[in-house]
Parts: structure tokens; C-alpha cells; sequence
């Protein structure tokens, strides 16, 4: 991913959104998935929308939906 293209601020916004959307998905935040900052803006990069990148992230690397 080219970094270059987004402030620091903006990374924090996308690393925070994607950390809230494991949360509210799977009940695993970045964390306890295992998940590093850098793997959280390459999926972002990806498909643009942190909220979708986190939920097919978690679907690729074996996460599962947590029952609510």
C-alpha cells in the first residue's frame, strides 16, 4: 500500500474503524486476531471501505461471526 496518499490521522481513522468492525463482527479486536496495523491499510487498500475490508479479512483468515 501507498502510504504517501493518506495522513497519519486519516490511517488512524481506517485502523480504528477496521479494529471496531472485528469487534462488533467476530468479538476479537485487532489484537487477539493477530491483526498488525500494516495488514489492516492493505486490506483497506483493497477494497476502500475499512468496515468491508475487516469483514473479508476476518472471512479469509478463518474468524468466525460471533452469535449476538
Amino acid at each position: 500500500m501507498n502510504m504517501n496518499n493518506i495522513g497519519k490521522f486519516e490511517m488512524l481513522k481506517i485502523v480504528n474503524e477496521f479494529d471496531a468492525t472485528l469487534i462488533h463482527l467476530y468479538g476479537l479486536n485487532m489484537l487477539d486476531a493477530a491483526i498488525n496495523r500494516f495488514e489492516a491499510l492493505t486490506a483497506y487498500d483493497e477494497f476502500q471501505c475499512p468496515r468491508k475490508a475487516a469483514e473479508i479479512y476476518g472471512q479469509r483468515h478463518g474468524l468466525h461471526l460471533q452469535l449476538a
